[in-house]
């Protein structure tokens, strides 16, 4: 089987090419708006290539990928890294300090504590990243989906597409337009599951980005303040203009406690969904 399948449409003088493939661990849908099928399968090839890119990467748990090799390098020693990669490291520093330490991509570390990552050094003239403490892992897991979504609407952009909807896994989504037979685009926020309180919103030109546990047994994000697991069934989801700063901004605010989420929200221009 081919790695990028695709359905296309004519419907009138509209035409839809929805594309499927798995990546960065799960199954990704591209929507595209008003292309002749061979550009749209083309620049669904497109999109495919680029977050596979960005996985192989960026995935620590691939003993292989780039971050891997930074995760195993040694104390004081400057590793030299890609351009993809040093980008997402630069940022996820940035937004931990946004969000008072509650975004944090150290957590994982050995004797791990909310001072970890500022042992982590960046050198923008050479392009290197340094441990200056034993032990420091750095995972992605939490941010390469956001970083990945804007490459995607940079490619979508660059072909000259102005209505597209494309999915992540349910839990980070980009809108570009419109449907082609309505204004945005028509998506569902199921935080809890429970039928009843799901919530339909129409996403235009915007990201939507949840961070959560879909179940009792789903505990995925950790506290960096206490080191512990966030249980219960619940999620947030929130809208920006870039999905890299709503998987920092809706883990961040999954984490923290109520009274300092409004100190973290000053920091953002989104808009909040706590169900």
């Amino acid at each position: 089987m081919l790695p990028v399948q695709h359905i296309y449409k004519q419907v009138g003088t509209a035409s839809i090419l929805y594309a499927w493939f798995v990546c960065m661990h799960t199954r990704i849908d591209v929507v595209l708006s008003n292309k002749k099928e061979e550009e749209g399968k083309q620049i669904a090839e497109d999109i495919y290539k680029r977050l596979c890119q960005l996985e192989k990467g960026g995935n620590c748990y691939d003993s292989l990928s780039e971050l891997s090799t930074l995760n195993n390098s040694k104390c004081g020693i400057p590793t030299v890294v890609g351009r993809d990669l040093y980008s997402m490291l630069e940022m996820c520093i940035g937004y931990n300090k946004k969000t008072n330490g509650y975004f944090d991509i150290s957590i994982d570390s050995h004797n791990y504590s909310i001072y970890t990552i500022k042992y982590v050094y960046l050198s923008e003239e050479d392009s290197t990243v340094t441990f200056n403490r034993e032990g420091v892992k750095l995972n992605l897991s939490g941010f390469i989906k956001g970083y990945g979504l804007d490459e995607v609407k940079k490619i979508l952009q660059e072909k000259g597409i102005d209505n597209a909807l494309i999915n992540i896994g349910n839990s980070s989504v980009l809108a570009m337009g419109d449907h082609p037979f309505g204004k945005g685009w028509k998506v569902g926020i199921d935080f809890p599951v429970t039928s009843d309180k799901k919530k339909e919103i129409i996403l235009e030109n915007k990201c939507l980005t949840t961070s959560g546990n879909h179940s009792a047994q789903r505990k995925h994000i950790r506290s960096p303040y206490t080191g512990e697991f966030i249980e219960g069934l619940k999620g947030i989801s929130v809208i920006t203009d870039s999905a890299a700063e709503g998987e920092a901004l809706s883990t961040a605010l999954f984490a923290a406690h109520t009274e300092d989420r409004e100190k973290i929200l000053r920091h953002f221009d989104a808009i909040i969904y706590n169900l």
